[in-house]
């Protein structure tokens, strides 16, 4: 019998030293990490903050069941790190779904999790919508983490949202009359955090696109 286990053990290390160097175990693949400046938050129609605008252009998400929590420790100006998922590198930038943001001159942490119980509806959280224009120049546009152009951003600020199966054709009538000034038109909100509307209508230049 001792002589059994010494054997197979011997046969378990030659297979072992036989097996191609090149299998080997997969790495862990770290999460990514990257860095920079707020320059705004972006907000849902209803006016919580569901994420930031970096100066290099960089779209950080964010659940918005956190945004008190997120307001409190991150604001425009703020130098901070983001671990979180990249999503594609698209014509108009990228977007990054952040795990965590932490305010690099504090050390708070701001850590995506579950929310602590089912979220009341926008009407009962004090939350409404109403009608609401803005018009002016395009800065630039927003994407998702997919790589989907969701929204743009006024050189005032003001943040215009829409559906992703809109992007493109946004994009197109963008770029028949780039520098043209815009009007959007829907429903949203303005608050300390800024200005967002859900767009029904955008008007660019002369031409008027209905958005569903």
């Amino acid at each position: 019998m001792y002589r059994l286990i010494v054997l197979l053990m011997a046969v378990g290390v030659l297979l072992g030293a036989l097996q191609p160097s090149w299998v080997q175990p997969a790495p862990v693949q770290p999460t990514p990490t990257l860095s920079g400046t707020v320059q705004q938050y972006l907000l849902t129609p209803h006016g919580e903050v569901e994420g930031l605008l970096l100066t290099d252009g960089t779209v950080v998400r964010f659940p918005p069941h956190l945004s008190a929590v997120l307001a409190l420790n991150v604001k425009p100006g703020d130098a901070v790190t983001i671990t979180g998922f990249l999503g594609p590198v698209m014509p108009q930038g990228r977007a990054v779904k952040a795990l965590t943001i932490t305010n690099t001159a504090t050390g708070q942490t701001v850590t995506d999790q579950p929310p602590a119980g089912r979220p009341l509806p926008p009407e009962l959280r004090g939350l409404t919508l109403t009608p609401l224009t803005v018009r002016g120049t395009v800065a630039r546009l927003n994407v998702n983490d997919h790589g989907d152009v969701d929204g743009l951003i006024l050189r005032t600020g003001e943040e215009v949202k829409f559906r992703p199966h809109n992007g493109a054709t946004v994009v197109m009538l963008l770029g028949q009359q780039p520098g043209a000034t815009v009007q959007a038109s829907g429903y949203g909100t303005r608050n300390a955090f800024g200005t967002v509307v859900d767009v029904d209508a955008l008007t660019v230049g002369s031409q008027t696109i209905a958005l569903q």
